[in-house]
């Protein structure tokens, strides 16, 4: 039952010269194709990474020659016409140069400038006698310096008339005529061409106005002319310096009740930059320059000396969209950065970099092959096909090895397995040869025997020799089986009786063994269409299977029965059972299970696989259940006679 198998470790243990061979045929024409392959991947990954490198440097020299044709051109715009032909969208800004007036446009793009505008101031003199009234002590007469301010405002002077309307929004504040100040202060705002301090008239009524709201709690009020005056400060509707506007835009914070904001700090740099070398009226009358130019980058283009003193600043967003986007048709498939933007990729291996001082141009520009366009499609695809062919070879190596390795082993295996058929088939030839040579010496050596000792020589000889026979019509009808040539006769047999005398017979036979089989059967007659002979061998070898493997207890059952229109024999032992790993190979030839070899059993390994033939052949089926330690019980399923098939 039990048979002794070759495990994987054996598997693994081909003769030594034979893995030599093996290694020496396959592996080193493998390892040399493999590594063939790998230099052939790094070469062309070599010649992409130069093919790479040669169109970055054709891309960078494209976009270097639009650049400097877009710069060219913008700054001949700005000799020829000023701001009027420049396209000020978005993040940038055309500047004139006037005097101490600087015109930005669009109006609003630049909240504070290098410097204010020069406005004409309020003069002094006119009011001396008005202020010497106004702040006379102990007593101030508000009477006759309001009658002096009125008299005042009416000059065809503008200055002596926003000095007027001032002072006379003062004394009103002072003398608690609210209503008439703010009409005072109103009357300001109509005078933007005049200054009072520094700072535009109009401006400082305005602001005064909601000064006086923001005192009384006025605050709807308040919200109302505070919005306008944010609207127009934003505008740039005034040329204040950074310290006058900052100063106006935290008391409208203030007065909004809104987190603190500030003005564009790149623009009125760039501003500021550009206005100091307007004043230094250098030699170079047109130019460029990026300010900041690690961290959102300004550019500056001017002109000085030709239409007018004028410049354009162009914020970030203005170049990327204007200049560097239409780029992209040109060094397709790769991508120009400005250096310090936000998009500029970090340095890498598939990038380079052209500086201003080799280009001319006032940026560092980043020509980029990019995340999106890894790799020369070309080059690409080769190295795809490349990989997979090489990928294909491996497997097919991969393949070819194992299955080889596989076929090796199977031979070897099935060498070691006909070896130890051959030496079980001669051990179980030797045992009854071995008996059959005794007797005959004892029948030589002794004169006169008795007539009861011949008996049971002839007896013991019979025996021996009824076991040579079956041993060897079995290896007959094995290898007819295996070949497809038994032939077998099929009639109606009962199984029962079929069971009873092969029981009897190898009682008979094995009588020294202390063999004890019980029959059993569920009715008398049990037919099936089956030849007689192969199913009393098929039995015969379950039964001396069970008595091998059962170890101290020789006890064998054996039931014939009827269920769902089959005949079933079933065959248990009470012996050392099956292990679930050996229950479907020791129906294979030559294969004998672990616990034979343990236990020196005898056997050829062809019993059971012989039973298997002989079953299928009747269209029947065997069927085990074991469990170790506690016996096995092998059951013959055949079609009953009268049953419908």
């Amino acid at each position: 039952m039990a048979r002794r198998s070759i495990g994987l470790r054996g598997w693994l243990r081909p003769p030594r010269n034979l893995l030599i061979f093996f290694v020496l045929i396959v592996g080193v024409p493998a390892a040399a194709l493999v590594g063939l392959g790998v230099r052939l991947l790094e070469q062309d990954q070599a010649l992409a990474r130069q093919r790479q490198g040669e169109l970055l440097t054709r891309a960078a020299d494209q976009a270097v020659r639009v650049l400097e044709l877009r710069v060219a051109a913008q700054r001949r715009h700005l000799e020829t016409s000023g701001c009027s032909a420049l396209d000020t969208r978005k993040d940038a800004v055309c500047i004139v140069f006037r005097g101490d007036r600087i015109e930005a446009f669009p109006p609003g793009r630049i909240q504070y400038y290098p410097q204010a505008r020069t406005l004409k101031e309020v003069p002094f003199r006119p009011f001396e006698e008005l202020e010497s009234l106004e702040f006379r002590q102990p007593t101030p007469e508000f009477d006759r310096a309001l009658a002096i301010s009125r008299k005042l405002a009416g000059s065809p002077d503008a200055s002596i008339r926003a000095g007027a309307l001032l002072r006379q929004g003062r004394i009103h504040r002072k003398s608690g005529n609210v209503a008439a100040a703010l009409a005072a202060y109103d009357g300001l705002s109509g005078l933007p061409e005049v200054s009072i301090l520094g700072e535009p008239a109009d401006l400082v009524g305005r602001r005064t106005r909601c000064a006086i709201f923001a005192g009384q709690s006025r605050l709807s009020e308040l919200r109302r002319e505070a919005e306008l005056l944010a609207a127009d400060l934003r505008a740039g509707k005034w040329q204040l310096d950074r310290v006058m506007w900052n100063h106006v835009n935290d008391a409208l914070d203030a007065w909004l009740r809104r987190p603190p904001t500030a003005g564009d700090d790149a623009l009125a740099a760039a501003l500021e930059w550009v206005y100091g070398r307007w004043l230094a009226k250098l030699s170079t009358t047109s130019g460029s320059h990026v300010l900041n130019p690690s961290n959102a980058p300004v550019t500056i283009l001017w002109s000085f000396g030709a239409a007018q003193d004028s410049a354009f600043v162009a914020g970030t967003r203005y170049v990327e969209s204007e200049w560097v986007a239409e780029l992209e048709t040109v060094t397709a498939p790769a991508r120009v950065f400005i250096k310090g933007t936000p998009l500029a990729p970090p340095d890498d291996a598939r990038s380079i970099q052209r500086s201003a001082a080799e280009t001319g141009l006032p940026w560092t520009l980043i020509v980029s092959a990019g995340s999106a366009q890894p790799d020369l499609p070309e080059f690409a695809a080769r190295r795809r096909n490349l990989a997979a062919g090489l990928g294909a070879l491996l497997i097919l190596i991969a393949a070819g090895t194992y299955f080889i390795w596989r076929a090796v082993n199977r031979e070897l295996r099935v060498a070691r397995l006909q070896s130890d058929f051959v030496s079980a088939v001669s051990h179980e030839f030797r045992t009854p040869l071995t008996s059959l040579r005794q007797f005959n010496e004892l029948l030589e050596e002794d004169d006169g025997p008795t007539a009861g000792h011949r008996r049971n020589y002839y007896q013991a000889q019979t025996r021996a020799t009824e076991r040579l026979h079956r041993l060897v019509e079995s290896l007959l009808d094995f290898g007819r089986m295996e070949a497809g040539r038994r032939p077998y006769r099929f009639e109606s047999v009962d199984v029962a009786a079929v069971a009873r005398n092969v029981i009897d017979e190898f009682i008979s036979e094995n009588s020294g063994r202390g063999v004890d089989i019980h029959c059993e059967s569920d009715s008398v007659r049990h037919p099936v269409s089956a030849d007689s002979d192969a199913l009393s061998r098929a039995l015969w070898n379950l039964l001396d299977n069970a008595v091998k493997y059962s170890g101290d207890n020789r006890r064998v059952d054996v039931r014939v029965s009827r269920a769902n229109g089959t005949v079933q024999i079933a065959v248990r032992d009470r012996g050392i059972g099956v292990p679930p790993s050996e229950r479907e190979k020791i129906f294979q030839k030559f294969v004998r299970g672990a616990a034979s070899a343990a236990g020196g059993i005898r056997g050829t390994g062809l019993g059971l696989a012989m039973v298997r033939h002989i079953v299928e052949a009747h269209n029947g089926t065997i069927d085990l259940q074991s469990a170790e330690g506690q016996g096995s019980t092998f059951t013959i399923v055949l079609p009953a006679e009268d049953s419908p098939r």
